[in-house]
């Protein structure tokens, strides 16, 4: 029998249910949105989106001496949104989410039950880590694995779907959304040295000229990668490269159909994704379906108590040729984890 009735902090959860769903939204949207990335909600198990790429080359001379040679037309792609699930679970001191007595005289009526000021934090801080665990850890660097109980484990990542590409022979140099040439890219070693944004802006250059002409294209790159683009962009010109409204750094020579993304979720390392806003998607699961999270009453000890959370996630690439996404060949490094406040 616990020492407290969890009834009210239950009902709390439930009561404060809209916000914690809109939290992960708030939290997850900006970054998103700076990348390019779209969030799916409502995804149940999967979602398949299929995409027909059509063959180039059919058309022939006609030579009339009754031979011909066929062709085909193209081929189905299948793109393959599945969402994993996902948990928290926390423990944590009933004692923390007592009913206090406010007021220096009961015979005056002047006592009232006031909650304590850390029953609606303590819901949203569950909600905001999970959701910077997703965004700051799995979202590039996730490999699904049960047996990896950390962010890492949740998903497969979007770094793992190319690396799967690449393997697979589905992103390569014949196919032109594969870039080997560019190389390393070193910060500049003096005041005069402009070779790596030379280097950034031939690596936008050899993509093929259908992704180059569209409206808009985004340039992910960790920081410290695009900071040497500033650096050596600044050794060249004497002034720092525009900015956008939002912040994005503009690539110098793509006539502003550019936009370089600083993405600390990347990881360090130099692999460079270009794409178009929308291609990459971020799926979620319908929260309306379940209590999005429950508070229960578990433990041998009264006096501990559980939130608990839950949720699927899973990522895509809605399409990987040429016309919608290049990448280079350099290495992924680690990610910093900025979820939370402390890691231990």
């Amino acid at each position: 029998m616990p020492t407290v009735d969890i009834t009210a902090l239950s009902e709390s959860a439930i009561r404060y249910q809209k916000d914690m769903q809109t939290l992960v939204y708030a939290v997850m949207a900006e970054r998103l949105g700076l990348m390019g990335i779209s969030i799916v909600p409502g995804i149940q198990n999967k979602d398949v989106l299929t995409t027909f790429l059509r063959k180039a080359g059919i058309a022939k001379p006609y030579i009339g001496d009754g031979s011909v040679e066929n062709s085909d037309v193209g081929k189905a792609i299948e793109a393959v949104l599945e969402v994993q699930k996902a948990y928290a679970s926390v423990k944590d001191s009933i004692q923390n989410y007592k009913k206090t007595i406010v007021g220096p005289d009961v015979l005056l009526g002047k006592n009232k039950s006031k909650k304590h000021p850390w029953e609606k934090l303590m819901l949203s801080s569950i909600v905001k880590t999970f959701a910077e665990d997703v965004l700051f850890v799995a979202l590039f660097h996730g490999e699904r694995d049960t047996a990896d109980q950390t962010p890492n484990g949740l998903f497969d990542g979007f770094h793992k779907k190319l690396d799967d590409y690449v393997v697979g022979g589905e992103i390569a140099v014949g196919e032109g959304n594969y870039n080997t040439a560019i190389g390393a890219i070193s910060a500049p070693s003096d005041e005069s040295d402009s070779d790596a944004a030379n280097q950034i802006l031939a690596f936008w250059r050899s993509s093929t000229p259908m992704l180059r002409q569209q409206k808009e294209t985004i340039l992910l790159m960790h920081p410290d990668l695009a900071d040497i683009y500033d650096d050596a962009y600044f050794n060249k010109f004497r002034y720092k490269p525009n900015q956008d409204n939002f912040g994005r750094t503009i690539l110098h020579g793509t006539g502003n159909k550019c936009k370089i993304s600083r993405s600390n979720e990347m990881g360090d390392g130099q692999r460079m994704i270009l794409t178009l806003p929308g291609n990459m998607e971020l799926g979620l699961d319908t929260f309306s379906d379940q209590q999005f999270v429950q508070v229960r009453d578990i433990y041998e000890d009264p006096n501990f108590i559980n939130f608990w959370l839950q949720a699927d996630y899973g990522v895509r690439f809605r399409a990987y040729d040429k016309k919608m996404l290049y990448i280079n060949d350099q290495s992924v490094g680690d990610v910093e984890n900025l979820s939370g406040d402390y890691i231990s």
